[in-house]
């Protein structure tokens, strides 16, 4: 029969789904009991009614069995941890990941390229191409975090089909709905539905999106993509003088002047306000006639180039104006997934390549090796908890 403390090496193999770290390193783990060819296991979780319950339920009693033959019944008591527990795994996850200051992602040492992606003015495609990168950079192999910093014309979760609403550990901890391999925040996921308008005045949007940058739980992912609002007031401010000072723009523009205009105020303000312009990206740059394969411009040509030229940055890409990848995205499914052989999945994917060129992923920050949490030693058991749904 194997001892308490051999199954609570097994157990600590197991990671917690949303936080990605060993439920014993959390201190999940409250109690283990053996009485012949039964294991019972205490286990608290981060907060009650958890979605994820199914997922201990299942995987730790597997994961038992599978690694001692002799043991054939395997019982998980669920609770809940305490609110001076569920602090102490709050701050042993945020000293295991980003540092304790303002902004994690400004700080020298941060592992994580932030790219502001603007436009100036609406219809651009904006977020269309944001969520295009972020699909084309994960199928790269990088780690990827996605902001809709759009708060009132947030269209983030519609575009990549989340109804998943962001999970609550504490409220200095949030963990993110995922889509498509990226992790993805938006105040879109918090109205009751995409309808409903978010209103608040702009000193608000400064909060929400520090919140979305201190307290949630993005684990240092290489690339961090921030979809803009249109224009140049609280967010962008807030981003390049508060939040994330010295981040990167790419500018998103049409080819028709009066887009490229407004995007070239939307470059002019981010310089001002500290941040740089990285590059730029013309959606809607040409179509290709289905009958005869030729390229037309319908909203004219040359101004990405000349946006470019006017920051002296790269023309990052070129992308199609293609129906169906407008379809695809309105059912919540970026082009580059969806269709991967289109021609504006082609456009992205070489847009993708450079920006991995211009901005190539940073060394990962050093891990600590202790963490600063509540670890519980293994107690006999008594009498568990009464199975609290979590």
């Amino acid at each position: 029969m194997p001892t308490t403390e051999q199954v609570r090496d097994v157990l600590a193999t197991i990671n917690d789904p949303e936080l990605h770290r060993g439920i014993v390193e959390l201190g999940m783990v409250k109690g283990i009991d053996i009485k012949g060819s039964r294991v019972t296991v205490d286990l608290a979780l981060t907060i009650p009614g958890c979605p994820l319950k199914s997922f201990f339920l299942e995987v730790l009693p597997a994961r038992i069995k599978e690694e001692f033959s002799d043991i054939s019944d395997v019982q998980v008591n669920l609770g809940a941890m305490t609110e001076e527990e569920r602090k102490a795994l709050v701050g042993g996850v945020r000293a295991g990941g980003a540092q304790e200051e303002l902004t994690p992602f400004a700080g020298p040492d941060s592992p994580t390229i932030v790219i502001a992606i603007g436009s100036g003015k609406g219809g651009v495609g904006k977020s269309t191409t944001t969520v295009n990168l972020a699909a084309g950079l994960v199928q790269q192999g990088h780690s990827v975090g996605l902001i809709d910093a759009d708060m009132y014309g947030y269209s983030i979760p519609r575009m990549l089909g989340v109804t998943t609403r962001p999970t609550m550990v504490d409220e200095h901890l949030i963990i993110p709905p995922e889509a498509y391999g990226f992790k993805l925040m938006s105040i879109g996921s918090a109205v009751p539905d995409e309808e409903t308008p978010f209103i608040s005045r702009g000193p608000m949007l400064g909060k929400y999106l520090h919140a979305f940058l201190t307290q949630v739980h993005w684990q240092d992912p290489e690339y961090l993509l921030l979809d803009l609002p249109p224009g140049t007031g609280d967010v962008a401010m807030d981003i390049g003088q508060r939040f994330l000072p010295g981040s990167s723009m790419i500018l998103v523009t049409t080819p028709q002047k009066a887009s490229t205009n407004v995007a070239a105020r939307a470059g002019l303000t981010a310089q001002k306000l500290g941040m740089h312009v990285a590059g730029v990206i013309e959606n809607m740059a040409y179509a290709i006639c289905d009958h005869c394969g030729e390229r037309t411009y319908p909203f004219g040509s040359g101004g990405g180039k000349e946006l470019s030229e006017k920051f002296d940055v790269p023309l990052l890409g070129q992308i199609p104006l293609d129906p169906p990848m407008r379809d695809f995205a309105d059912h919540g499914k970026p082009a580059v997934v969806e269709l991967p052989d289109s021609v504006s999945a082609i456009a992205f994917k070489e847009t993708v390549q450079r920006i991995e060129k211009l901005f190539p992923p940073r060394p990962k920050r050093s891990v600590r090796k202790t963490l600063p949490l509540i670890m519980t030693p293994a107690k006999p058991h008594t009498h568990g908890p009464n199975g609290h749904t979590h």
